[in-house]
Protein backbone atom coordinates (compact mmCIF):
# COMPACT_ATOMS: atom_id res chain seq x y z
CA UNK A 1 0.00 0.00 0.00
CA UNK A 2 2.81 2.39 0.89
CA UNK A 3 4.49 1.61 -2.42
CA UNK A 4 1.24 2.34 -4.27
CA UNK A 5 0.79 5.64 -2.43
CA UNK A 6 4.39 6.56 -3.25
CA UNK A 7 3.85 5.84 -6.95
CA UNK A 8 0.61 7.82 -7.00
CA UNK A 9 2.28 10.76 -5.25
CA UNK A 10 5.18 10.65 -7.71
CA UNK A 11 2.80 10.62 -10.68
CA UNK A 12 0.87 13.57 -9.23
CA UNK A 13 4.12 15.48 -8.70
CA UNK A 14 5.25 14.81 -12.26
CA UNK A 15 1.86 15.86 -13.61
CA UNK A 16 2.00 19.07 -11.60
CA UNK A 17 5.53 19.75 -12.84
CA UNK A 18 4.44 19.12 -16.43
CA UNK A 19 1.52 21.50 -15.98
CA UNK A 20 3.82 24.19 -14.61
CA UNK A 21 6.22 23.68 -17.52
CA UNK A 22 3.35 24.03 -19.97
CA UNK A 23 2.26 27.21 -18.21
CA UNK A 24 5.74 28.66 -18.57
CA UNK A 25 5.49 28.20 -22.33
CA UNK A 26 2.36 30.36 -22.66
CA UNK A 27 4.65 33.29 -23.51
CA UNK A 28 7.98 32.36 -25.11
CA UNK A 29 11.09 34.49 -25.50
CA UNK A 30 11.77 35.39 -29.15
CA UNK A 31 14.22 38.22 -28.46
CA UNK A 32 16.82 39.12 -31.09
CA UNK A 33 20.42 39.55 -29.98
CA UNK A 34 20.03 43.11 -28.80
CA UNK A 35 20.43 45.22 -25.67
CA UNK A 36 17.81 47.67 -26.89
CA UNK A 37 15.37 49.16 -24.41
CA UNK A 38 12.29 48.56 -26.55
CA UNK A 39 9.66 51.27 -26.15
CA UNK A 40 6.96 50.51 -28.73
CA UNK A 41 5.50 47.60 -30.64
CA UNK A 42 2.99 47.74 -33.47
CA UNK A 43 1.54 44.81 -35.40
CA UNK A 44 -0.20 45.72 -38.66
CA UNK A 45 -1.64 42.24 -39.03
CA UNK A 46 -0.93 38.82 -37.54
CA UNK A 47 2.26 38.49 -39.62
CA UNK A 48 3.94 41.91 -40.04
CA UNK A 49 5.00 44.22 -37.23
CA UNK A 50 7.71 46.47 -35.83
CA UNK A 51 9.42 47.07 -32.48
CA UNK A 52 11.58 50.11 -31.76
CA UNK A 53 13.61 51.67 -29.00
CA UNK A 54 17.12 52.77 -28.19
CA UNK A 55 20.43 51.66 -26.78
CA UNK A 56 21.72 54.01 -24.11
CA UNK A 57 25.38 54.42 -24.95
CA UNK A 58 26.17 56.71 -22.05
CA UNK A 59 28.05 59.03 -24.39
CA UNK A 60 27.25 62.62 -25.26
CA UNK A 61 27.12 63.75 -28.85
CA UNK A 62 25.71 66.93 -30.31
CA UNK A 63 23.41 67.07 -33.28
CA UNK A 64 23.02 70.58 -34.65
CA UNK A 65 20.09 71.70 -36.74
CA UNK A 66 20.34 74.87 -38.79
CA UNK A 67 17.06 76.80 -38.71
CA UNK A 68 16.67 79.27 -41.55
CA UNK A 69 14.20 82.18 -41.59
CA UNK A 70 10.93 81.27 -43.26
CA UNK A 71 11.64 77.53 -43.18
CA UNK A 72 8.27 75.77 -43.43
CA UNK A 73 9.55 72.49 -42.00
CA UNK A 74 8.90 73.62 -38.43
CA UNK A 75 5.65 74.73 -36.80
CA UNK A 76 4.84 78.19 -35.50
CA UNK A 77 2.55 78.10 -32.47
CA UNK A 78 1.77 81.82 -32.44
CA UNK A 79 2.23 82.88 -36.08
CA UNK A 80 5.69 84.25 -35.41
CA UNK A 81 8.85 83.39 -37.30
CA UNK A 82 12.47 83.66 -36.13
CA UNK A 83 14.08 86.86 -37.36
CA UNK A 84 17.52 85.30 -37.66
CA UNK A 85 18.89 81.90 -38.52
CA UNK A 86 20.19 79.95 -35.55
CA UNK A 87 21.83 76.65 -34.67
CA UNK A 88 20.12 74.38 -32.16
CA UNK A 89 22.04 71.69 -30.30
CA UNK A 90 20.50 68.57 -28.78
CA UNK A 91 22.28 66.13 -26.51
CA UNK A 92 22.07 62.58 -27.86
CA UNK A 93 22.81 59.72 -25.48
CA UNK A 94 21.41 56.81 -27.45
CA UNK A 95 21.33 54.91 -30.72
CA UNK A 96 17.94 54.17 -32.28
CA UNK A 97 17.04 50.57 -33.07
CA UNK A 98 14.12 49.04 -34.99
CA UNK A 99 13.28 45.42 -35.81
CA UNK A 100 10.69 44.01 -38.20
CA UNK A 101 8.91 40.66 -38.29
CA UNK A 102 7.06 39.11 -41.23
CA UNK A 103 6.21 35.79 -39.57
CA UNK A 104 4.17 36.86 -36.57
CA UNK A 105 7.12 37.44 -34.26
CA UNK A 106 8.96 34.16 -34.73
CA UNK A 107 11.99 35.97 -36.14
CA UNK A 108 13.15 39.59 -36.27
CA UNK A 109 15.34 41.51 -38.72
CA UNK A 110 17.06 44.82 -38.07
CA UNK A 111 15.70 47.90 -39.87
CA UNK A 112 18.30 50.61 -40.64
CA UNK A 113 17.40 54.06 -39.28
CA UNK A 114 18.99 57.34 -40.45
CA UNK A 115 18.77 59.12 -37.09
CA UNK A 116 19.61 58.91 -33.39
CA UNK A 117 17.42 59.34 -30.32
CA UNK A 118 14.21 57.54 -31.21
CA UNK A 119 11.00 59.00 -29.75
CA UNK A 120 7.95 57.20 -31.15
CA UNK A 121 6.60 55.40 -34.23
CA UNK A 122 3.28 55.08 -36.04
CA UNK A 123 2.68 52.76 -39.00
CA UNK A 124 -0.45 53.05 -41.14
CA UNK A 125 0.08 49.69 -42.83
CA UNK A 126 2.94 47.23 -43.22
CA UNK A 127 4.68 49.50 -45.74
CA UNK A 128 3.79 53.09 -44.78
CA UNK A 129 5.15 54.33 -41.47
CA UNK A 130 6.32 57.44 -39.65
CA UNK A 131 8.96 57.72 -36.93
CA UNK A 132 9.58 60.69 -34.67
CA UNK A 133 13.15 61.32 -33.54
CA UNK A 134 14.81 64.17 -31.69
CA UNK A 135 15.61 65.98 -34.92
CA UNK A 136 12.51 65.35 -37.04
CA UNK A 137 9.85 63.13 -38.56
CA UNK A 138 10.92 60.39 -40.96
CA UNK A 139 8.68 58.54 -43.42
CA UNK A 140 8.98 55.16 -45.13
CA UNK A 141 6.78 53.82 -47.90
CA UNK A 142 8.53 50.48 -48.36
CA UNK A 143 8.49 48.90 -44.92
CA UNK A 144 11.67 50.53 -43.62
CA UNK A 145 13.97 49.85 -46.57
CA UNK A 146 14.46 53.61 -47.00
CA UNK A 147 13.49 56.74 -45.08
CA UNK A 148 12.79 60.35 -45.98
CA UNK A 149 12.90 63.24 -43.52
CA UNK A 150 9.69 65.22 -43.99
CA UNK A 151 9.81 67.79 -41.18
CA UNK A 152 11.82 69.11 -38.25
CA UNK A 153 11.02 68.32 -34.64
CA UNK A 154 11.01 72.02 -33.87
CA UNK A 155 8.37 74.57 -32.90
CA UNK A 156 8.53 78.34 -32.87
CA UNK A 157 7.01 80.29 -29.99
CA UNK A 158 7.47 83.97 -29.19
CA UNK A 159 10.04 84.32 -31.97
CA UNK A 160 12.16 81.53 -30.49
CA UNK A 161 12.83 78.12 -32.02
CA UNK A 162 12.48 75.20 -29.60
CA UNK A 163 14.32 72.06 -30.63
CA UNK A 164 13.25 68.50 -29.81
CA UNK A 165 9.73 69.72 -29.07
CA UNK A 166 7.42 66.80 -29.85
CA UNK A 167 7.55 63.47 -28.02
CA UNK A 168 4.76 61.40 -29.64
CA UNK A 169 3.41 60.78 -33.14
CA UNK A 170 0.19 59.19 -34.38
CA UNK A 171 -1.02 58.65 -37.94
CA UNK A 172 -4.59 57.41 -38.29
CA UNK A 173 -4.37 57.42 -42.10
CA UNK A 174 -1.84 58.15 -44.87
CA UNK A 175 -2.61 61.87 -44.76
CA UNK A 176 -3.88 62.34 -41.20
CA UNK A 177 -1.17 62.68 -38.56
CA UNK A 178 -0.72 64.18 -35.12
CA UNK A 179 2.32 65.38 -33.17
CA UNK A 180 2.07 66.08 -29.47
CA UNK A 181 4.05 66.71 -26.31
CA UNK A 182 3.34 67.04 -22.61
CA UNK A 183 6.00 69.44 -21.47
CA UNK A 184 6.02 72.52 -23.70
CA UNK A 185 5.25 75.77 -21.86
CA UNK A 186 3.88 73.89 -18.85
CA UNK A 187 1.00 72.34 -20.77
CA UNK A 188 0.43 70.36 -23.92
CA UNK A 189 0.77 70.97 -27.64
CA UNK A 190 -1.15 68.97 -30.22
CA UNK A 191 -0.94 69.71 -33.94
CA UNK A 192 -2.10 67.90 -37.06
CA UNK A 193 0.06 67.33 -40.13
CA UNK A 194 -0.38 65.60 -43.47
CA UNK A 195 1.56 62.69 -44.90
CA UNK A 196 4.20 65.02 -46.33
CA UNK A 197 4.90 66.62 -42.96
CA UNK A 198 3.09 69.84 -43.78
CA UNK A 199 1.46 71.59 -40.82
CA UNK A 200 -2.35 71.74 -40.95
CA UNK A 201 -3.65 73.15 -37.66
CA UNK A 202 -3.13 73.51 -33.93
CA UNK A 203 -5.66 71.47 -31.95
CA UNK A 204 -4.50 71.87 -28.36
CA UNK A 205 -5.58 75.51 -28.18
CA UNK A 206 -9.18 74.28 -28.38
CA UNK A 207 -8.87 71.84 -25.47
CA UNK A 208 -10.30 72.98 -22.15
CA UNK A 209 -7.45 73.81 -19.82
CA UNK A 210 -8.62 74.62 -16.28
CA UNK A 211 -5.05 73.79 -15.24
CA UNK A 212 -1.93 72.52 -17.02
CA UNK A 213 -2.83 69.19 -18.60
CA UNK A 214 -1.01 66.37 -20.27
CA UNK A 215 -1.72 63.56 -22.68
CA UNK A 216 -1.77 60.23 -20.87
CA UNK A 217 -2.81 57.70 -23.46
CA UNK A 218 -2.49 60.23 -26.24
CA UNK A 219 -4.48 59.38 -29.34
CA UNK A 220 -6.38 56.24 -30.36
CA UNK A 221 -8.45 55.61 -33.47
CA UNK A 222 -10.64 53.06 -35.21
CA UNK A 223 -8.46 51.37 -37.87
CA UNK A 224 -11.54 50.80 -40.02
CA UNK A 225 -12.41 54.50 -39.86
CA UNK A 226 -9.38 56.85 -39.73
CA UNK A 227 -11.70 59.79 -39.07
CA UNK A 228 -12.88 58.28 -35.76
CA UNK A 229 -10.17 59.65 -33.47
CA UNK A 230 -10.18 59.89 -29.67
CA UNK A 231 -7.85 62.27 -27.80
CA UNK A 232 -7.33 61.38 -24.14
CA UNK A 233 -5.91 64.05 -21.84
CA UNK A 234 -5.26 64.09 -18.13
CA UNK A 235 -8.75 65.47 -17.54
CA UNK A 236 -11.02 64.70 -20.48
CA UNK A 237 -11.74 62.51 -23.47
CA UNK A 238 -12.35 64.22 -26.81
CA UNK A 239 -13.66 62.91 -30.10
CA UNK A 240 -12.05 64.52 -33.12
CA UNK A 241 -13.31 64.59 -36.70
CA UNK A 242 -10.70 65.78 -39.18
CA UNK A 243 -13.01 66.46 -42.10
CA UNK A 244 -15.55 68.37 -40.06
CA UNK A 245 -12.84 69.93 -37.90
CA UNK A 246 -14.91 69.04 -34.84
CA UNK A 247 -13.56 68.52 -31.32
CA UNK A 248 -16.29 67.08 -29.11
CA UNK A 249 -15.86 66.82 -25.35
CA UNK A 250 -17.31 63.52 -24.16
CA UNK A 251 -18.87 63.82 -20.72
CA UNK A 252 -18.37 61.70 -17.58
CA UNK A 253 -14.91 60.55 -18.63
CA UNK A 254 -12.70 62.78 -16.50
CA UNK A 255 -10.80 59.95 -14.84
CA UNK A 256 -9.96 57.71 -17.82
CA UNK A 257 -6.34 56.57 -17.89
CA UNK A 258 -6.12 54.18 -20.84
CA UNK A 259 -8.19 53.69 -23.98
CA UNK A 260 -8.44 50.85 -26.52
CA UNK A 261 -10.58 50.20 -29.59
CA UNK A 262 -12.21 46.77 -29.57
CA UNK A 263 -13.87 46.72 -32.98
CA UNK A 264 -16.86 48.38 -34.59
CA UNK A 265 -18.37 50.95 -32.23
CA UNK A 266 -16.98 49.27 -29.08
CA UNK A 267 -14.28 50.92 -26.98
CA UNK A 268 -12.72 50.02 -23.62
CA UNK A 269 -11.30 52.41 -21.02
CA UNK A 270 -9.61 51.89 -17.66
CA UNK A 271 -9.51 54.13 -14.60
CA UNK A 272 -8.71 53.54 -10.93
CA UNK A 273 -8.83 49.77 -11.31
CA UNK A 274 -12.17 49.79 -13.14
CA UNK A 275 -12.92 48.66 -16.72
CA UNK A 276 -15.52 50.65 -18.61
CA UNK A 277 -17.03 49.95 -22.04
CA UNK A 278 -18.80 52.02 -24.68
CA UNK A 279 -20.88 50.39 -27.41
CA UNK A 280 -21.84 53.64 -29.12
CA UNK A 281 -18.47 55.09 -30.17
CA UNK A 282 -17.77 56.83 -26.88
CA UNK A 283 -21.08 58.60 -26.36
CA UNK A 284 -21.95 56.66 -23.20
CA UNK A 285 -19.88 54.44 -20.91
CA UNK A 286 -20.72 51.65 -18.46
CA UNK A 287 -18.48 50.21 -15.75
CA UNK A 288 -18.43 46.44 -16.18
CA UNK A 289 -15.80 45.00 -13.83
CA UNK A 290 -12.97 45.53 -11.39
CA UNK A 291 -9.60 45.00 -13.03
CA UNK A 292 -7.14 42.45 -11.62
CA UNK A 293 -4.58 45.27 -11.30
CA UNK A 294 -5.12 48.60 -9.57
CA UNK A 295 -2.42 50.31 -11.61
CA UNK A 296 -3.26 49.56 -15.24
CA UNK A 297 -0.35 50.75 -17.37
CA UNK A 298 -1.35 48.85 -20.53
CA UNK A 299 -4.80 48.29 -22.03
CA UNK A 300 -5.32 46.63 -25.41
CA UNK A 301 -7.98 44.67 -27.25
CA UNK A 302 -8.32 42.30 -30.20
CA UNK A 303 -12.04 42.11 -30.80
CA UNK A 304 -15.18 43.11 -28.95
CA UNK A 305 -14.84 40.33 -26.34
CA UNK A 306 -11.04 40.16 -25.95
CA UNK A 307 -9.34 42.50 -23.49
CA UNK A 308 -5.79 42.53 -22.13
CA UNK A 309 -4.46 44.60 -19.22
CA UNK A 310 -1.07 44.77 -17.55
CA UNK A 311 0.69 46.57 -14.71
CA UNK A 312 4.06 45.86 -16.42
CA UNK A 313 4.55 42.84 -14.15
CA UNK A 314 1.60 40.57 -14.94
CA UNK A 315 -0.44 40.05 -18.12
CA UNK A 316 -4.17 39.42 -17.73
CA UNK A 317 -6.67 38.58 -20.48
CA UNK A 318 -10.44 38.26 -20.75
CA UNK A 319 -12.35 36.51 -23.52
CA UNK A 320 -15.82 37.52 -22.30
CA UNK A 321 -15.71 41.28 -22.71
CA UNK A 322 -13.87 42.05 -19.49
CA UNK A 323 -16.25 40.31 -17.09
CA UNK A 324 -13.52 37.93 -15.89
CA UNK A 325 -9.74 37.94 -16.26
CA UNK A 326 -7.06 35.29 -15.88
CA UNK A 327 -3.35 35.83 -15.40
CA UNK A 328 -1.10 34.51 -18.14
CA UNK A 329 2.17 32.79 -17.32
CA UNK A 330 5.31 34.37 -18.73
CA UNK A 331 9.04 34.69 -18.09
CA UNK A 332 10.07 37.09 -15.33
CA UNK A 333 10.31 40.12 -17.63
CA UNK A 334 9.03 43.65 -17.13
CA UNK A 335 6.58 44.61 -19.88
CA UNK A 336 6.60 48.05 -21.53
CA UNK A 337 4.06 47.40 -24.29
CA UNK A 338 1.74 44.62 -25.53
CA UNK A 339 0.09 44.03 -28.88
CA UNK A 340 -2.55 41.43 -29.80
CA UNK A 341 -3.18 41.38 -33.58
CA UNK A 342 -5.63 38.51 -32.91
CA UNK A 343 -6.88 36.85 -29.71
CA UNK A 344 -4.66 33.87 -30.59
CA UNK A 345 -1.45 35.84 -31.18
CA UNK A 346 0.25 38.31 -28.86
CA UNK A 347 3.60 40.06 -28.61
CA UNK A 348 5.09 41.91 -25.65
CA UNK A 349 8.29 43.92 -25.28
CA UNK A 350 10.50 44.97 -22.41
CA UNK A 351 13.91 46.39 -21.50
CA UNK A 352 17.21 44.80 -22.48
CA UNK A 353 16.00 43.63 -25.88
CA UNK A 354 13.28 41.31 -24.65
CA UNK A 355 10.41 40.27 -26.94
CA UNK A 356 7.83 37.72 -25.80
CA UNK A 357 5.42 35.88 -28.10
CA UNK A 358 2.10 34.22 -27.35
CA UNK A 359 0.53 31.85 -29.84
CA UNK A 360 -2.47 29.58 -29.50
CA UNK A 361 -3.40 27.02 -32.16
Amino acid sequence: MKKLLFILSLLALLACKKENNNQKQEWTDVSPESTTDFQDIQMLNEHVGYVAGFINSGSTNFVCTQIQPGNSSYISLDNTLPNLSCSLADTVKSASIMYKTVDGGKSWNSVPLPFSKYKHMSFVNEYLGFVLSADGVYKTGNGGLSWQKIMENTVVYDNTAWSNAFRKIKFTGPDNGFLYTNIFMGGCVLVSVNGDGEFKKIISNRIQIPAPISFINGIEHNPADPEEVFILTHRNLYKYNENGDELELLQNTNSFEKLAHAGGSTWYASFSGILSVSDDTGTSWNNISTLPVSNCSILTSAGENFVCVSNKIGIYISDNGGLNFRQMSKPDVEITDICFPTPQTGLAIGPNGRILRYFQD
